[in-house]
């Protein structure tokens, strides 16, 4: 993992994503760090979110369809779900073993797998329930 220097800005954007529920954006971290922090720019934020991801401490989850880049703290191996309707995003806990085996059929092509994410499409339970 990359060493990068702890400041008071990072730590505080760490503690914030720590202590949120979910797979928040960054602007939903932003505006957890605005409530502790108010002094803290949206810019530091932002660029300490990446930072963060870059040590490994949290994943970014790129944007699905028109939303927005999303962030986990859960750093297990795992998958995840979005709701089509109100864009929830939930951990997912399969066994890994099958798609890893079925992923080295790429060495074939001398494609050197880094990462891979699974995303799952559905309807949550609360949207349904809406229906």
């Amino acid at each position: 993992m990359k060493q990068i220097r702890q400041t008071l800005q990072k730590e505080v954007t760490y503690n914030a994503i720590m202590n949120m529920m979910g797979h928040p954006t960054a602007e939903e971290v932003y505006k957890a760090v605005h409530e502790i922090s108010p002094h803290i720019s949206k810019a530091t934020v932002y660029r300490n979110l990446s930072a963060l991801e870059d040590k490994g401490v949290i994943r970014r989850i790129p944007k699905l369809g028109t939303g927005s880049d999303r962030y986990d703290k859960n750093m297990v191996p795992h998958f995840h779900a979005k709701c089509k309707l109100c864009g929830k995003i939930f951990d997912v806990m399969l066994p890994l073993d099958g798609v890893l085996e079925k992923a080295k059929v790429m060495d074939d092509e001398n494609f050197n797998l880094i990462s891979y994410q699974l995303i799952l499409e559905g309807t949550c339970s609360e949207c349904r329930l809406k229906e």
